[in-house]
Formats: structure tokens, C-alpha cells, sequence
């Protein structure tokens, strides 16, 4: 039997990857990387501890050099261990300013940068020079979404078809609870994100729905909600035990509250690439109310309720209808389950995945 060709997946340096904090893009790296084709033949590379048991790890350790900034001491390490375990082909997770340090130091493997962000804001492709450079350095360009893809590609042209839409996924076999009459929100507790929104929103709701919680789970590092100076001290004073603070947890924890919820809100006020709560609320059985910006917009087509975020009262509307017209709710849910199993089930965007590297390692 021929050995297959190894194939490393590169984090960001700074990423976190254990049970309680993982970064998003980490998850997704172990999701791929579990139900891929190639599981055997991949390694993830990152420069923090690894808590999980069921992906192959390498941590680069006393990578960081005083004379040197940290993004090119960094890609030398990788480009270094890229060398001692013979990878055929690298994927840069999310980081574009480290491409051509190891491009330049790695001129013949295959190399792939999976974007799971804006590319504009980022340093290495800001600018459209400097993301027609990497499509010149790179031999795929992975995007969580045609809103990411078309960010990458605003100003330049991809004549070889590098881009390759590639979704983030869901199990098929989530946590299952009796659905409870709870509204969820999962991710960090920031501005951006709309929770003042939501928070204020179903305020104004509250009265009219007295069995439903709002439960918020997420590290609220900023203090807008928690602490006597939190500005919306006075939404929480009138919620009272219809708000739920939960603080940060795990992956598994934040599942198993989808699992129980009747809706999900993903509120962002900002274009979010794709939004991997969406997803697995979808998959969980919500009916998810979202906002139409960047890839969020994408999960929720066909699949939501749109609101607009920033007007409190519409949002208190559409609060107030999906948790009181059952039929409505049972619809979402549905069509929620629908869309995560035909779009988003991590089988199916992982095929996608392994088809570009298997012509990437011009392998059957």
C-alpha cells in the first residue's frame, strides 16, 4: 500500500485550541481534518498547546526570535518543519502575511491559503497588488464564502481559478434535548456583534413573552453586560431572570444550549465572513433570526428571519412573531435542518475540500 502524500494545515501562531477556548479557526481545521479522505496523511502546526485527542498536532515551540517580527519567525519554523516531515502540500489557515516568507523558502510544495476573513483587512492582502502577489505564490485560495471570495478577488483577476469556495461545516450527529423556550446567542460578547441590540430588543419584547429566556453565551471581556457599570445595567434590571449570562464555554457546552433553544439570534452589525454559529444553530434545530451582512447572509438565505439590527423596534417585532406564531417557528426550524444537511454538512464541503487537494497532489 503507497503511503499518501502528507498534507500540513497551518494555524495562526497566536490560535487557541483547547477543550474550553478554541478559535474558530482551529475547529475548523479539526473538523476538516477529521472527516477528510486524507486524515491520515494530515498534520495541524501551531504554536500553542493542543487539548484534543483526535487530530495528529505538531506544536512549534522556541519559534520566536528577538530580531524579528513575529509573523517571519514564524513562517521560518514552518517552513522548516515543513522540510523535516516532507509535506507535499501546506494550507495557510487565515494568515496571507506569511505566504511568502514560505513561498521564498519553499518554492516547490503546494501551497493553499484558506481565507476565513476579510482578506482586505488583513496585512499580506490589504491591497489589490497584494493579493494579485499571492495568487501568483499560492496554488489554491480556499474562501468560507462568495462574500469572502469576492473580497479577495475585488481588483484583480483569477485566470488560473484558484478561489475555490469552500463552506465550513456541521456534524450530522449534534447534541439532541427537548426544545425549550429559550433565545440563544453564541460568540464573543462585543459591539459588533449586535448583543446591545438584541438585549435591548428583547426587552422590549419581554412583556408580551413571559416563559422565554434570553440566554447569552460568550466572554464578555469589554463588560458590556456584566458588571454595575455595564451600559445596559437598566435592560438587565427589567429582564431579570429572563436573561441568562452563561460567560465563556466550551465548544460542547455551546452546542448542547443550540441543542435546547427554540431560536437563535446571530445579530452582527458587522460582515461576517460566514459565521460558524449560524451554521451549527441550523443544523441544531433554531429558527435563526441573523442580519444580511457578508457571508452571514448566505446561511440565513432561504433558511431566516432578516432583521435589521439597528432598528430596535423592528427587531423587537420579529422577536415577538417567531416566538409566538408556533407554525412560523416550526418552519425556520426546518428549513434551518434543510439547508445545514444539504449545504453545510461537513461531509459534503469536506469533499469539496479534498477534490481541490487532490489536484493540488495530482492524486485520484
Amino acid at each position: 500500500m503507497v503511503d499518501q502524500p502528507k498534507i500540513g494545515v497551518v494555524l495562526p501562531y497566536s490560535e487557541s485550541f483547547g477543550i474550553l477556548k478554541s478559535g474558530a479557526v482551529a475547529l475548523c481545521a479539526r473538523d476538516f481534518a477529521s472527516h477528510s479522505r486524507f486524515r491520515d496523511s494530515i498534520t495541524i502546526i501551531g504554536g500553542g498547546p493542543c487539548e484534543y485527542s483526535d487530530v495528529r498536532y505538531l506544536r512549534i515551540e522556541d519559534w520566536r526570535r528577538w530580531w524579528m517580527r513575529g509573523r517571519k519567525a514564524y513562517a521560518r519554523a514552518v517552513a522548516h518543519v515543513a522540510l523535516e516531515e516532507g509535506f507535499a502540500v501546506l494550507e495557510i489557515q487565515n494568515r496571507p502575511s506569511v505566504v511568502e516568507e514560505i513561498r521564498r523558502r519553499l518554492p516547490r510544495i503546494k501551497l493553499a491559503l484558506h481565507l476565513h476573513n476579510d482578506p482586505q483587512t488583513m496585512a499580506g492582502s490589504r491591497s489589490a497588488a497584494d493579493r494579485a502577489r499571492l495568487l501568483r505564490q499560492v496554488d489554491a485560495v480556499y474562501c468560507v464564502s462568495e462574500f469572502i471570495r469576492g473580497r479577495f478577488l475585488q481588483g484583480i483577476r483569477d485566470e488560473a481559478d484558484k478561489t475555490i469556495l469552500v463552506y465550513n461545516g456541521v456534524a450530522a450527529n449534534l447534541p439532541t434535548a427537548p426544545k425549550e423556550r429559550i433565545i440563544a446567542f453564541v460568540g464573543r460578547v462585543i459591539p459588533v456583534k449586535g448583543v446591545a441590540e438584541l438585549v435591548r430588543a428583547f426587552a422590549l419584547a419581554a412583556p408580551d413573552l413571559p416563559e422565554w429566556r434570553l440566554v447569552i453565551a460568550g466572554v464578555d471581556a469589554e463588560g458590556l453586560l456584566s458588571g454595575p457599570r455595564a451600559p445596559l445595567v437598566r435592560e438587565r434590571e427589567v429582564l431579570a431572570a429572563q436573561l441568562t449570562l452563561m460567560g465563556q464555554v466550551s465548544h460542547a457546552e455551546a452546542m448542547a444550549l443550540f441543542a435546547r433553544a427554540e431560536i437563535a439570534v446571530v445579530p452582527s452589525l458587522w460582515q461576517e465572513p460566514l459565521s460558524r454559529s449560524a451554521i451549527e444553530a441550523l443544523a441544531s434545530g433554531c429558527a435563526l433570526i441573523a442580519t444580511r451582512v457578508g457571508g452571514l447572509a448566505e446561511v440565513a438565505a432561504g433558511a431566516g428571519e432578516i432583521v435589521d439590527a439597528s432598528d430596535i423596534a423592528a427587531f423587537a417585532v420579529a422577536l415577538r412573531r417567531i416566538a409566538t406564531d408556533e407554525p412560523l417557528r416550526a418552519r425556520l426550524q426546518e428549513q434551518g435542518r434543510g439547508k445545514a444537511r444539504e449545504v453545510f454538512d461537513i461531509q459534503r464541503v469536506t469533499a469539496v475540500l479534498d477534490a481541490a487537494r487532490a489536484r493540488l497532489l495530482a492524486v485520484p
